[in-house]
This record gives C-alpha cells, structure tokens and sequence, in this order.
C-alpha cells in the first residue's frame, strides 16, 4: 500500500476548518510514538510539548485499536471514532493494525461520518 499523503490531509483539513481545526497528529501505538502534522498557533503556546505528548499519549494507550476491536467485536474491525468533548472533537482515524490520525477541531466543527472519514481517507490515498 502507498505511504499515505499526511501533508495533503492536512492541507485538506486547514482549507476545510481553517481556524476551527486545531491540530493533526499522527501514531503507531505499538512504537507508542506519534508525530505532530499541524497545530493552531494559540494552541502550539497553550499546549507544551509535554502536555501535549501526554495527551496523544493517553489517547493511544485508552482509544487503541485492539482494545476497540475487543470491545466491539461483533461489529468488525474500528475504523474511526468521534469524541466529542466541551469545547473540541477529536476524530480517530485508523489505518493499519497500530498506526492511524488524529483530528482535533473546535466542538462547532461539522464532522459527518463515514462520508468525512472517506473522504479523509481518499486524500490520503489510503483505500
């Protein structure tokens, strides 16, 4: 499969959200690394690089794949997942076994599924 186009995701989220988009990053949980693809500039201050590793961190450990899978297993395998907080969304994209994006945009943000994650999807040139 081809690398996916994180830059052109990226590009498509800012054209799409602009300002409500705050920030893109991407994971491999079985490394539990990840690597930050963009953020709003209010945020890049707001959130310390430590503040955010933990947060992305968490996110990997508590919204993994295979913990997903487990729980949901009737239902196939996770492909995303929207959680919606008091004042942004994140949307959890997964593309392998442990590697995936996170999209964090404002809670006013409009995020439709599964049409927005195919889209997604195809900007990345992931099939």
């Amino acid at each position: 499969m081809a690398k996916p186009r994180y830059d052109a995701l990226v590009d498509h989220l800012r054209e799409r959200y602009g300002d409500r988009l705050r920030w893109v990053a991407t994971f491999d949980s079985d490394r539990f690394t990840y690597r930050v693809r963009a953020i709003r500039a209010d945020l890049e201050t707001d959130l310390s690089e430590h503040q955010l590793d933990t947060i992305v961190h968490r996110s990997m450990a508590i919204f993994d794949r295979d913990r997903m899978d487990d729980v949901y297993f009737h239902l196939g395998e996770v492909e995303a997942m929207l959680v919606q907080h008091e004042v942004a969304m994140a949307v959890h994209l997964y593309l392998e076994e442990s590697t995936g994006v996170v999209v964090k945009v404002e809670r006013d943000a409009e995020v439709t599924m599964p049409t927005q994650v195919d889209e997604w999807l195809d900007v990345l040139g992931w099939d």
